[in-house]
Order: C-alpha cells, then structure tokens, then sequence
C-alpha cells in the first residue's frame, strides 16, 4: 500500500483563483457566479465562446493543478459533479421546446453530458488514459476523491487528476428557488454558487507536496455525526484528541464535543453547490502545508498550537455525509 500525496492543486470559485487571499466577505446575492480566470494563454478565444463557464473553469483549474504537481500526462482523470453541464442542457432542452422537437443540432446535447468537462481535459491535454465522472449528488466529489485515492494506494497508477465541477443553469437554479432550496424574497433558503477544485494525487513526495491523504468515507444515510465520526477516525487508528481540527460544511458547535476542537467553516463565502465540499479540501491542504488559514473561516475560539491531522466533514440536510482524513508531512 503506497501513500497518496497531494502535490498539486487549482481552484475558481466565486472568491478565489488559484489562491487564497484574506480580503473577502460572506456572500450577498442568493445566486452569484464564479470569477473568470484568464484563458488567452489556455484555449483559444472562438473555442472558448462555445464552452460553457463548467467547462472553462474545469480545464483552466485542471492544468494549474497538473503544472504545480509538475505533470504534464494524468495516468487517470476523475471528476465529480452533481449536476452537470447546466447550461448546456438547459439550451438542449430549450430547442427542442422551441424547434417543436425538429431541425436539432446536436452541439448542445453533446456538450450537455456530465463527463463534458473530464472529456474536454482529456482532449485538451491528448491524454487517453481512464477517464471517469462520478455524479452522486453532494457526495460527487468525494466519490472522484475515493477512486482516485484507492487507485495511487493499490498502486494501480502513480498519479491522478481528481475534481469537482458544478455550475449555476439560469432555470434550474429558479425552480431551486421555487421549491425554497435557495434563497429567494419569498424564502429563507441557501445562497448558491458555482466553481471547480481539482487536485493532483500521487505516490511521490515533491517540494510542492501539500499533505497526505490518510482515508476516505462516504455515506447516504447516517443517524448520529458524532459517533460517525468517531468511528472514521478511530479505524485510522487516531484518537478525537488528535485531531488538531475540522473543516466542515456543516453547523458543528452544538455537537458533543466538537466543538473543542478548532473549527473552520467555508459556504458562507463560496456558497452552495454540488461540489463545494472540494474547497473544504483545498483549505484542509492549505492549512496543513501553510500551518493557518484566513480568520473568516473560523467558527469558534479554540485555537490549535499547530496542525498534523485535519478532518474534513460535509454533507447536506442530514444526508450525504462525507469524512476524509488529512495528515501534516
């Protein structure tokens, strides 16, 4: 059994690019877009017109993980999403309404397909390598994570391209609102967004290494978090003392004893989407390489003398509940 490193990582969301700065706020709007990161230098501008913002943000996030892991060719690429191409489908769908279900291009159904972006990263870098997209609701990431992950350790491949991507369909984010799942005049729901974190795992150490990957758990349905919890941790033979804190999208303060542990909390300021559990992975690799994250992400007083296992929690409305593990190298 080989350890998994960490040795790369890119990211667009809402308020970062690539890294992460302390001048920022909790979001406002009920529904806000992602930055645009420069593509000039990545795709060309009449390619990068007919590519919906998923499929910009995942190739540029993509590459910038693969060059600071130093990587020119993936031995696999693995992605996670919950919805899909939402712009792309959301035009198919609006044709056929239109077209009265005649003289359909195909472009929009092609491009509207959940293995889009991993298919467009395999293109754009020639790699024929295993390609494969989870969609698992808000579990999707961490079920690209997993089988990337088991992968490096059964030393099946010796590196991997692994990452979430969601991003905002105008009508169904507005049907989301209909149904109070984001926030509205007429609702007290969640603020969404969109974005994409990929992240580079390998078998090899690097001076770029963030931090290793000690195990991966995912579940649908669950009764109690804390004995979860416990459970995850103490298969990895590590106590709950040890663990120096949690990054979480969930509310954890009022949980037993969680809450005498650091705790760092993220979807405030990135919002909600199928995949934003991945940014609570970038800033657990952060944390752990830089030893401190920005203040705003804090959500209690305790503060650790210093990081060497990290747990990441996240799930959404009581189900799809998610633990990976992180250790300090």
């Amino acid at each position: 059994m080989k350890e998994v490193f960490v040795n790369g990582l890119g990211f667009v969301n809402v308020r970062f690019i690539d890294k992460i700065t302390d001048d920022f706020l909790p979001l406002e709007a009920s529904i806000t877009k992602a930055k645009s990161p420069s593509l000039k230098d990545i795709i060309s501008p009449a390619m990068s017109r007919r590519m919906a913002s998923g499929v910009k943000m995942g190739i540029y996030s993509s590459l910038k993980a693969l060059n600071e892991a130093g990587i020119k060719q993936p031995e696999a690429i693995i992605t996670g999403t919950a919805l899909g191409c939402l712009v792309d489908s959301e035009k198919f769908l609006t044709n056929i309404i239109q077209n009265k279900e005649e003289f359909l291009t195909p472009t929009a159904f092609i491009q509207s397909t959940h293995n889009t972006v991993g298919s467009q990263i395999a293109l754009h870098l020639g790699c024929n390598a295993y390609n494969f997209t989870y969609t698992n609701g808000f579990n999707s990431f961490e079920n690209a994570l997993l089988d990337g992950f088991l992968q490096v350790e059964n030393q099946e491949v010796n590196n991997v391209l692994v990452g979430g991507i969601d991003e905002i369909g105008e009508r169904t984010y507005q049907l989301l609102q209909l149904i109070g799942e984001i926030e509205s005049e007429e609702n007290q729901g969640i603020k969404y967004s969109e974005g994409a974190h990929f992240c580079v795992l390998s078998n090899k150490r690097n001076e770029n290494s963030y931090t290793k990957v000690l195990d991966v758990s995912i579940l649908n349905q669950f009764e109690d978090l804390y004995s979860e919890i416990l459970k995850f941790i103490q298969l990895n033979h590590i106590d709950l003392t040890d663990i120096d804190s949690i990054i979480s999208g969930e509310n954890l303060l009022n949980i037993n004893d969680l809450n005498q542990l650091e705790l760092f909390g993220y979807k405030d300021f990135i919002g909600e989407f199928g995949t934003s559990s991945a940014f609570g992975f970038v800033l657990g690799c952060e944390l752990l390489k830089n030893q401190t994250l920005p203040n705003q992400f804090k959500k209690n007083d305790v503060k650790a003398e210093s990081y060497k296992n990290v747990l990441l929690v996240n799930g959404h409305k009581g189900k799809d509940l998610s633990l990976v593990l992180l250790q300090s190298i």
